[in-house]
């Protein structure tokens, strides 16, 4: 009986080391597993939120070219400035006959001019 107990303590030792790596990559793996699914469920917040970013950062370039344009045609464009200088400034041209209404009291009152002779989109008129 030792010879066969000699014989089969080194097919046990072998037999408990695999049984523990088993054990050992079922418990990784299952922790894998779970942190796995928190993981994708970030990742696509993450992806959506980038999403929205992106969106609203060519949203904002577009704005940014649009105030640009703006501002270049303000600077240079004789109708603008002429625009806004009656607009803003009530001047006319020596030829020109300008009219005020006074509004009425309990009347609604008028929108508010648009800055610089922008209209609510940010374009010149």
């Amino acid at each position: 009986m030792t010879n066969t107990g000699q014989k089969l303590k080194p097919v046990l030792g072998r037999i408990v080391k695999y049984l523990q790596l088993t054990i050992l990559f079922t418990v990784i793996s299952a922790l894998g597993i779970l942190m796995g699914e928190k993981s994708l469920n970030d990742k696509y917040q993450l992806e959506e939120k980038k999403l929205s970013l992106v969106k609203e950062n060519e949203r904002l370039a577009s704005e940014i070219r649009s105030l640009e344009r703006s501002l270049t045609m303000l600077r240079s464009d004789s109708r603008t400035i002429e625009k806004v200088a009656k607009r803003k400034l009530g001047m006319a041209r020596p030829d020109e006959t300008v009219y005020v209404f006074q509004r009425e009291k309990g009347s609604a009152p008028r929108a508010p001019e648009p800055e610089y002779g922008l209209d609510n989109s940010h374009k010149v008129p």
